[in-house]
């Protein structure tokens, strides 16, 4: 089993967190897409969706996990 030290865990945390920043934030600039795209396009930006919701699924967790590390 790895052993993480403070700091891989302290940048592991900074590295979720801006990536969990990231996909809210694209999320935010497609909305006009899911609005207004139609067929292809559209299939397009809702698999995108997708791809970003398991960022932030992954990013979030790990990122609680690591406050939860921090305050437990």
């Amino acid at each position: 089993m790895t052993q993480y030290g403070a700091d891989d865990v302290a940048e592991r945390g900074l590295k979720s967190r801006q990536n969990l920043v990231n996909a809210l934030r694209e999320c935010g600039e497609l909305a006009d897409a899911v609005a207004t795209f139609q067929e292809r396009e559209l299939l397009e930006v809702l698999d995108y969706l997708d791809s970003l919701r398991f960022v932030m699924a992954e990013s979030s967790q790990l990122l609680a996990g690591v406050v939860r590390g921090a305050h437990g």
